[in-house]
């Protein structure tokens, strides 16, 4: 899942009322997509592919990164 989708997600489970675990769930799904992203951006740069691309990739990396982050910020009450 992208990590856009899952930002989607978490901000819309927050809103409504986000449990430690899916908190938690939600973070071991950004860091496998952050990983998958982080491995194909290698691959895109080790084939010199289109610039453009790689640095859409980039991008969301850094969303990922962002979304991890956040949740690892979090404070229980």
């Amino acid at each position: 899942m992208s990590c856009s989708s899952i930002k989607h997600r978490f901000e819309e489970e927050r809103r409504k009322g986000l449990t430690f675990g899916r908190a938690m769930e939600m973070y071991r799904e950004v860091e496998g997509s952050v990983a998958a992203h982080r491995m194909e951006l290698q691959d895109l740069q080790r084939n010199n592919a289109d610039p453009a691309r790689i640095n859409h990739l980039q991008a969301h990396i850094n969303d990922g990164e962002r979304l991890i982050q956040e949740i690892s910020s979090l404070q229980l009450h």
